[in-house]
């Protein structure tokens, strides 16, 4: 009876420790909840560079780019404590090389983040303005049924043409609801990258901008080959190779070792002029794709002007009883599709940009020295932004 007893109270203790223990942990985890919340919470805006930042302090990417850096450097740090128990210039040198490609891979790693940051930040973009889109024409398409309704009780439409004004508003319907699918989900991808909860709510700040200069093709790949992060990795894998055949190059080494040390510097080398060649044709390749982009606007703007001057002249004559509802439905549609084309041109437009900066190694607060760093000379064109 002692033994269960003492047993009873043993298991009544251990319950309360495990508690204990629990209540601490919710009182640790909750800080470390409200810290992914962002600004969005207090109901401010974020800008694009904002988000960035946001992103890189507390995004899962980042954190995980993080613990690979610092398991580097502890590994690093390990590997230079033993070469206090047993000295090797060989291994110093290995680990040295380890650790300097840990750290460009993880600047590699930030300019990626920023790079998704910025497309989830204008697929959002894109898609409120989508649903800005829907719900106009939808507003549209129902006053064009009432429209039609009204004349129908008079008698001086038939019944199809109500019939068809309905099914222009089913599918304005169907158009708004994708739209709002849409925009929750790029909603809950641009959470996802920047770290906070999915189902927080977003303001952004920042809108689509067409501010095409005229850049010099050579100037931007020059300043490709001086500032991608790839380049001055591969810098680094040669230099480290060069140490390696200098330690190598004595009367100790036997030749086939120094040799093979010699094949992998020419490999590094040959390894950096690749990378070189690849990021010039990315460049180059990113260049005519954002000159195509920039073409594509100002077209889609004047496309979107002359359909809706023919929606105008459109109602006018359907007013008069010119043309049947199904050829001002036609005009209508015409002119939905139109924007939506606009809007597309002005997303492609900013992420052809977007691309051409990274392919440069340009982060975004370098971008307003483009023009003086890049172009050609001439006047750039006045910032318009949708």
């Amino acid at each position: 009876m002692l033994c269960l007893s003492s047993r009873v109270s043993c298991n009544h203790k251990l319950a309360c420790m495990l508690t204990a223990v629990l209540i601490g942990i919710v009182a640790v985890a909750a800080p470390s909840l409200a810290q992914g919340q962002g600004p969005q919470d207090q109901g401010k805006g974020l800008t694009l560079q904002q988000a960035v930042e946001l992103a890189l302090k507390q995004g899962s990417a980042i954190r995980l780019a993080s613990l690979d850096l610092r398991d580097a450097e502890v590994t690093h740090k390990q590997a230079m404590a033993d070469q206090l128990l047993t000295p090797s210039v060989l291994a110093a040198l290995s680990a040295e090389t380890a650790w300097v490609v840990a750290q460009r891979n993880y600047e590699m790693a930030k300019a990626d983040i920023a790079t998704q940051v910025e497309q989830a930040y204008y697929d959002v973009l894109k898609a409120e303005r989508g649903l800005v889109l829907a719900q106009e024409n939808l507003e549209r398409a129902k006053d064009q049924l009432k429209t039609v309704e009204s004349k129908f009780k008079l008698g001086m439409v038939a019944q199809i043409d109500v019939i068809a004004a309905e099914a222009e508003v089913a599918s304005a319907e169907a158009n708004q609801s994708r739209a709002q699918a849409n925009l929750a989900l790029a909603r809950m991808k641009f959470n996802r990258v920047i770290g906070v909860a999915l189902d927080s709510p977003v303001k952004l700040t920042s809108q689509f901008s067409y501010d095409p200069i005229p850049l010099d093709l050579e100037k931007a790949i020059q300043y490709s080959l001086s500032h991608r992060l790839e380049i001055k990795k591969a810098e680094d894998a040669v230099a480290l190779k060069k140490k390696e055949v200098e330690v190598y190059n004595n009367d100790f080494t036997p030749p086939l070792v120094l040799e093979k040390s010699q094949i992998g510097l020419d490999a590094a080398q040959e390894e950096l002029e690749d990378t070189k060649a690849n990021i010039i044709l990315e460049v180059r390749q990113n260049f005519e794709n954002l000159k195509d982009a920039e073409r594509q606007v100002p077209l889609q703007e004047k496309a979107l002007a002359k359909v809706k001057e023919s929606l105008r002249i459109a109602k006018a004559r359907y007013d008069a009883g010119v043309i049947t509802a199904m050829e001002l439905a036609d005009a209508q549609r015409a002119v939905y599709q139109a924007e939506t084309d606009y809007l597309q041109a002005m997303f492609d437009y900013n992420v052809a940009r977007a691309k051409f900066y990274k392919s440069l190694g340009m982060s975004l607060e370098e971008r307003p020295n483009a023009a003086s760093q890049l172009g050609t000379g001439g006047n750039s064109s006045p910032q318009k932004k949708r």
